[in-house]
């Protein structure tokens, strides 16, 4: 960057504004580029992985006989419940680390910090759900440090859950006739993110995460009473959304209590994957791509049905929460 030019016929010395591109390359300087192939690239990317889920979820469709079609209410409102108990025990894992670095907000309170920012998952790069979750943070008087070093903690133990809890469906039939080495990518990834989830260890990657970000680092990991807390939420809610997920697939056809573990396996990893994959907003395409991928092999060309109401569940779920959290929001900023 060049330096400013300074006006000294003038005694205040002030700093003119940076010269433009043309200026700049008359001496000899390299412009800055205003943009990049890089989101164009992560926009053909979606586009392509959304047609090619699209497409297969139509040969799906085109294949199921609509007249034999019963759907039954009691386990979609049942898929329904297990979603909103995916939020609660994130709401609750939230609350219990805040507790540890600053002060746990209200419980109203919480309802708007933990359901409105998810939202911001949608927007390409993700980075929208971590700035909202910052604001919302500062504005019931978390600092900071604080707020990013707790939102950067829950994600990272709900990826490692997600893989842990994911890694099991590599010992599927189907996936080890295919993949007949997969067991060994299954223990490696449950003992490395088990060591991984050791306090000691995930404070040290929170820590690197943190100085990456150029942000003080943690002091100290919370007591381990507390920090078993958002541990055992990131396992459950990946139990939850499983049991939603099976549930959802017992609404159109008949499903064996015996599956519940594969549908957990499955909806574990097909959402942290997604979660993951930068250039999906909401993991769109990528998640229900793979769980495409696997239900057609249990459920046949049905799959597509709860496919399909699943993301459409999430993201009923999603805005019901998020509308509930701008109430509490609005009533909290109307009661200052």
């Amino acid at each position: 960057m060049s330096e400013p030019v300074i006006n000294r016929d003038n005694a205040s010395s002030q700093p003119v504004p940076q010269r433009d591109d043309a200026e700049a390359l008359d001496h000899g300087i390299k412009p800055r580029r205003s943009s990049s192939l890089f989101p164009y690239l992560k926009l053909a990317l979606l586009i392509l992985v959304l047609a090619f889920v699209g497409y297969a979820l139509w040969k799906q469709f085109k294949q199921i006989d609509f007249s034999t079609l019963h759907f039954a209410i009691l386990p979609l409102l049942g898929s329904f419940l297990f979603l909103f108990a995916v939020s609660s025990v994130q709401m609750i894992s939230y609350r219990s680390l805040l507790s540890a670095y600053a002060h746990a907000p209200r419980w109203r309170e919480m309802a708007a910090v933990a359901w409105v920012p998810p939202l911001g998952k949608y927007v390409p790069g993700k980075v929208a759900a971590l700035l909202g979750a910052m604001y919302m943070l500062r504005k019931f008087k978390i600092p900071g440090s604080v707020a990013v070093s707790v939102v950067l903690a829950l994600d990272g133990l709900a990826v490692l859950a997600g893989l842990i809890c994911g890694a099991p469906l590599l010992l599927w039939q189907p996936l080890r006739e295919r993949w007949p080495w997969g067991w060994i990518v299954c223990v490696l990834v449950a003992v490395v993110g088990c060591t991984m989830l050791h306090p000691k260890i995930f404070g040290r990657l929170i820590n690197l995460a943190l100085r990456r970000l150029k942000k003080d680092p943690l002091p100290k990991m919370p007591p381990i009473g507390t920090y078993l807390i958002p541990v055992a939420c990131a396992f459950a809610q990946w139990v939850f959304a499983g049991l939603s997920l099976w549930l959802m697939a017992r609404s159109v056809t008949s499903v064996e209590v015996e599956k519940i573990p594969l549908f957990m396996s499955l909806a574990a990893l097909s959402q942290t994957v997604g979660y993951l994959a930068l250039f999906a907003p909401g993991g769109l395409g990528v998640q229900d791509g793979i769980t495409l991928l696997v239900l057609k092999n249990v459920l046949g060309p049905v799959s597509a049905i709860p496919v399909t109401l699943f993301r459409i569940a999430r993201t009923i779920v999603e805005l019901i929460l998020a509308g509930l959290g701008m109430l509490v929001l609005r009533n909290l900023d109307k009661s200052q």
